[in-house]
């Protein structure tokens, strides 16, 4: 299978709401990216009386981005596997610039 055709398959099998990030094709590889900037959902927090706390623990954008990184990447896996592509394609070490992390499939 070509990275054209891995790509295709991709957008075909994934809708944007069932991923974290996004797979673009760049070259003869796809890099998936995500923003948390970008891509992470606004939580409101409901009005409340002055008496009232919300104790909770926040999660860190490290923790966000790596979680994003993992659902996807588990997911693309599962796709290799189903398809019997695992052993053609290597997927890269994720990398963290900010608030986006990254990984390429070659």
């Amino acid at each position: 299978m070509s990275v054209n055709e891995l790509f295709e398959t991709i957008q075909e099998k994934f809708s944007p709401e069932e991923l974290e990030g996004e797979f673009v094709l760049q070259g003869n590889c796809i890099i998936w990216s995500y923003n948390l900037d970008k891509d992470s959902e606004e939580i409101e927090l409901p009005s409340t009386d002055e008496d009232e706390e919300f104790l909770f623990d926040s999660t860190s954008p490290e923790e966000l981005l790596q979680d994003a990184f993992i659902a996807d990447s588990e997911k693309l896996e599962g796709l290799l596997d189903e398809l019997e592509e695992t052993e053609y394609w290597t997927l890269s070490e994720p990398e963290t610039n900010g608030n986006v992390i990254s990984f390429k499939i070659f």
